[in-house]
């Protein structure tokens, strides 16, 4: 009986390397994932940070407690640790993906790295205030990606001393520029950032306000978008947003003969109470009192 010959590998190749094995504790595994078909990926978590780099393709990510999350081609993402997640639907579509588990507890993390304990430090604080949000690759990260993508999936690798060598260089790259990337990222976009919140704001004004939503809707890491927000502003998102009502309220008192409730209403308050006790606080009159000053 001829035997037929073994079908080309269409699923694709995966490849895992653990840090203990390259001589990097810092990296727990370094996986490189080349699917040619869905593949399946089900609920997990790690106990440390993980960084996710997507050359080509598509794929979806769910969260628990957290809206799912698209990471495109040319983008990548930090998923903080502890965090459930999985392929939207338990699939992952056709992606050629670079995963990096850390370990910043590792004993002697940074032993073969360019890091010290307190740059390890600053970047586990940067990787968490940028968690569950997709950036931008940049080239130089794009090209690191693709050169660490090949080391890990060439058909024959080198395992001798200077490949591996090669591969903690790629390693530590890999997660610098992913870092600084992300640092490049805020520098430009965070007037952009602030703007779009604030637009959010308006838009929204007369509804009832959730800081969870509007983080959701610009797409940011929570604490670093706080960061953000009051380093351009000055003031924390909820005071902006009351200072949005106050002022959409003074224009309705000063152009409109409306009644009281229906304005503190109509700029989000849920009581004319309430609107009429904050109104007074800033700007030392009540809403009747001010309208008053401003009939001539």
């Amino acid at each position: 009986m001829k035997r037929s010959s073994p079908k080309p590998d269409t699923v694709g190749i995966r490849a895992r390397l653990s840090g203990a094995k390259a001589g990097l504790p810092l990296a727990k595994r370094v996986s490189a994932i080349f699917s040619h078909t869905a593949s399946r990926v089900t609920w997990h978590s790690h106990k440390q940070f993980e960084l996710l780099f997507v050359l080509d393709g598509s794929t979806v990510y769910e969260f628990q407690g957290c809206e799912p999350i698209e990471l495109a081609g040319g983008h990548f993402m930090v998923v903080p640790p502890g965090m459930m997640h999985r392929g939207e639907q338990d699939l992952r579509m056709p992606t050629t993906l670079i995963g990096i588990v850390l370990a910043f507890d590792a004993r002697g993390a940074t032993r073969n790295t360019p890091f010290t304990v307190r740059e390890l430090g600053w970047l586990r604080r940067h990787f968490n205030a940028n968690s569950l949000t997709v950036h931008p690759l940049g080239q130089d990260l794009r090209r690191t990606i693709v050169q660490l993508d090949k080391k890990l999936g060439g058909k024959k690798p080198n395992q001798d001393e200077l490949s591996m060598a090669e591969t903690r260089l790629l390693v530590c790259s890999a997660i610098s520029g992913a870092a600084r990337q992300l640092s490049a990222v805020e520098d430009h976009d965070s007037q952009f950032i602030v703007n779009a919140a604030i637009d959010y704001m308006r838009a929204h004004l007369n509804e009832p306000f959730s800081v969870g939503n509007l983080v959701n809707h610009i797409g940011y890491g929570r604490s670093r978008f706080f960061e953000l927000f009051r380093d351009n502003t000055g003031m924390t998102p909820n005071d902006y947003l009351q200072r949005l009502r106050l002022e959409a309220a003074r224009g309705l008192l000063e152009k409109t003969s409306r009644p009281v409730t229906d304005i503190a209403f109509e700029v989000g308050f849920n009581s004319s109470q309430y609107f009429s006790t904050v109104f007074l606080q800033y700007t030392g009159l009540t809403p009747t009192g001010f309208r008053g000053r401003t009939v001539r």
